[in-house]
Protein backbone atom coordinates (compact mmCIF):
# COMPACT_ATOMS: atom_id res chain seq x y z
CA UNK A 1 0.00 0.00 0.00
CA UNK A 2 1.47 3.40 -1.18
CA UNK A 3 2.61 5.94 1.58
CA UNK A 4 -0.87 8.38 0.66
CA UNK A 5 -2.93 5.41 0.67
CA UNK A 6 -2.22 4.32 4.26
CA UNK A 7 -3.19 8.35 5.65
CA UNK A 8 -6.37 8.02 3.17
CA UNK A 9 -8.15 6.73 6.14
CA UNK A 10 -6.59 8.59 9.13
CA UNK A 11 -8.81 11.63 10.15
CA UNK A 12 -8.13 14.76 8.31
CA UNK A 13 -7.83 17.02 11.89
CA UNK A 14 -5.06 14.62 13.03
CA UNK A 15 -2.87 15.09 10.13
CA UNK A 16 -3.08 18.35 10.35
CA UNK A 17 -2.56 18.35 14.21
CA UNK A 18 0.91 16.21 12.69
CA UNK A 19 1.59 19.87 10.90
CA UNK A 20 0.72 21.45 13.79
CA UNK A 21 3.28 19.78 15.84
CA UNK A 22 5.73 19.70 13.22
CA UNK A 23 6.06 23.42 13.04
CA UNK A 24 5.78 24.32 16.40
CA UNK A 25 9.01 21.54 16.68
CA UNK A 26 10.85 23.35 13.95
CA UNK A 27 9.84 27.15 16.15
CA UNK A 28 11.19 25.44 19.16
CA UNK A 29 14.62 24.32 17.29
CA UNK A 30 14.36 28.01 16.18
CA UNK A 31 14.65 29.58 19.82
CA UNK A 32 17.72 27.34 20.65
CA UNK A 33 20.92 29.63 20.70
CA UNK A 34 23.50 27.72 18.64
CA UNK A 35 25.25 30.45 16.52
CA UNK A 36 23.80 29.21 13.50
CA UNK A 37 20.40 29.97 11.93
CA UNK A 38 18.36 26.71 11.33
CA UNK A 39 18.96 26.73 7.36
CA UNK A 40 22.99 27.49 8.25
CA UNK A 41 22.71 24.58 10.07
CA UNK A 42 21.53 22.66 7.77
CA UNK A 43 23.86 23.79 4.72
CA UNK A 44 26.27 22.98 6.81
CA UNK A 45 25.51 19.66 7.90
CA UNK A 46 24.41 18.60 4.06
CA UNK A 47 27.87 19.82 2.93
CA UNK A 48 29.84 18.22 5.65
CA UNK A 49 29.23 15.42 4.06
CA UNK A 50 31.37 16.17 1.22
CA UNK A 51 31.76 19.09 -1.37
CA UNK A 52 28.78 19.40 -3.00
CA UNK A 53 27.51 21.63 -6.06
CA UNK A 54 25.13 24.66 -5.58
CA UNK A 55 22.19 22.83 -7.39
CA UNK A 56 22.37 19.95 -5.63
CA UNK A 57 22.49 21.48 -2.30
CA UNK A 58 19.73 23.92 -3.11
CA UNK A 59 17.83 21.10 -4.01
CA UNK A 60 18.14 19.08 -1.07
CA UNK A 61 17.34 22.27 0.82
CA UNK A 62 14.75 22.96 -1.37
CA UNK A 63 15.42 26.60 -1.87
CA UNK A 64 16.58 28.10 -5.06
CA UNK A 65 19.95 28.79 -5.92
CA UNK A 66 19.94 32.26 -5.32
CA UNK A 67 18.97 32.09 -1.81
CA UNK A 68 21.57 29.16 -1.39
CA UNK A 69 24.49 31.05 -2.98
CA UNK A 70 23.79 34.24 -0.37
CA UNK A 71 23.64 31.63 2.44
CA UNK A 72 26.87 30.22 1.24
CA UNK A 73 28.55 33.69 1.11
CA UNK A 74 27.61 34.68 4.42
CA UNK A 75 28.84 31.27 5.75
CA UNK A 76 32.40 32.02 3.49
CA UNK A 77 32.81 35.16 4.86
CA UNK A 78 32.24 33.59 8.40
CA UNK A 79 34.84 31.12 7.46
CA UNK A 80 33.09 28.23 8.08
CA UNK A 81 32.41 27.11 4.12
CA UNK A 82 35.04 27.63 1.96
CA UNK A 83 34.65 27.19 -2.13
CA UNK A 84 36.81 25.43 -4.54
CA UNK A 85 36.54 24.32 -7.83
CA UNK A 86 35.89 20.99 -9.26
CA UNK A 87 38.85 19.25 -10.81
CA UNK A 88 36.84 17.40 -13.09
CA UNK A 89 35.12 20.37 -14.45
CA UNK A 90 36.33 24.20 -13.72
CA UNK A 91 33.10 25.92 -14.68
CA UNK A 92 31.97 23.90 -11.09
CA UNK A 93 32.37 25.34 -7.90
CA UNK A 94 31.94 23.36 -4.55
CA UNK A 95 31.54 24.63 -1.10
CA UNK A 96 33.38 22.77 1.64
CA UNK A 97 33.02 22.77 5.13
CA UNK A 98 35.84 24.11 7.14
CA UNK A 99 37.34 22.95 10.79
CA UNK A 100 35.19 26.00 11.98
CA UNK A 101 32.09 25.22 10.24
CA UNK A 102 32.58 21.20 11.61
CA UNK A 103 33.21 22.64 15.42
CA UNK A 104 30.26 24.96 14.70
CA UNK A 105 27.91 22.00 13.25
CA UNK A 106 29.01 19.95 16.43
CA UNK A 107 28.43 22.58 18.85
CA UNK A 108 24.57 23.66 17.10
CA UNK A 109 24.02 19.43 17.39
CA UNK A 110 24.75 19.08 21.07
CA UNK A 111 22.63 22.56 22.21
CA UNK A 112 19.85 21.16 19.99
CA UNK A 113 19.97 17.29 21.47
CA UNK A 114 19.84 18.77 24.74
CA UNK A 115 17.18 20.93 23.77
CA UNK A 116 15.05 18.29 22.38
CA UNK A 117 15.90 15.43 24.86
CA UNK A 118 13.32 16.75 27.58
CA UNK A 119 11.30 16.81 25.07
CA UNK A 120 11.32 13.62 23.15
CA UNK A 121 12.06 11.68 26.18
CA UNK A 122 8.23 13.10 27.59
CA UNK A 123 6.68 11.78 24.38
CA UNK A 124 8.99 8.29 24.10
CA UNK A 125 7.33 7.46 27.27
CA UNK A 126 4.04 7.58 25.98
CA UNK A 127 5.08 5.06 23.27
CA UNK A 128 5.21 1.53 23.23
CA UNK A 129 8.53 0.98 21.81
CA UNK A 130 9.57 4.08 23.49
CA UNK A 131 12.39 6.47 22.44
CA UNK A 132 13.18 3.63 19.06
CA UNK A 133 9.88 3.93 17.73
CA UNK A 134 9.88 7.66 18.60
CA UNK A 135 13.33 8.00 16.57
CA UNK A 136 12.07 5.51 13.86
CA UNK A 137 9.26 7.53 13.07
CA UNK A 138 11.38 10.57 12.08
CA UNK A 139 13.95 7.61 10.21
CA UNK A 140 10.67 7.08 8.06
CA UNK A 141 9.92 11.17 7.56
CA UNK A 142 13.40 11.78 6.52
CA UNK A 143 13.42 8.80 3.92
CA UNK A 144 10.00 9.83 2.66
CA UNK A 145 11.66 12.91 1.96
CA UNK A 146 14.65 12.03 0.42
CA UNK A 147 12.65 10.17 -2.41
CA UNK A 148 10.04 12.91 -2.39
CA UNK A 149 12.86 15.44 -3.07
CA UNK A 150 14.75 12.94 -5.27
CA UNK A 151 11.50 12.37 -7.36
CA UNK A 152 10.99 15.86 -7.66
CA UNK A 153 14.81 16.33 -8.93
CA UNK A 154 14.71 13.07 -11.80
CA UNK A 155 11.26 15.30 -12.74
CA UNK A 156 12.63 18.82 -13.17
CA UNK A 157 16.30 17.18 -14.79
CA UNK A 158 14.05 14.99 -17.03
CA UNK A 159 11.80 18.70 -18.22
CA UNK A 160 15.00 20.24 -18.54
CA UNK A 161 16.76 17.98 -20.86
CA UNK A 162 13.14 17.57 -22.85
CA UNK A 163 13.19 21.44 -23.06
CA UNK A 164 16.97 21.31 -24.11
CA UNK A 165 15.49 18.71 -27.30
CA UNK A 166 12.97 20.91 -28.34
CA UNK A 167 15.09 24.02 -28.52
Amino acid sequence: MSESNQLSGLPAERVVDAVQVLVRLRRSLERVETGLSLPQYQLLSMVREGGERSARLADRLAVRKPTLTAAADALVAAGLLEREADPGDRRVVRVRITEAGLAAVRSAEEQLAAALAPLFGEAASQLTGGGEALLDCFDALGGALDRRFAEHRARHMAAQAEAARDE
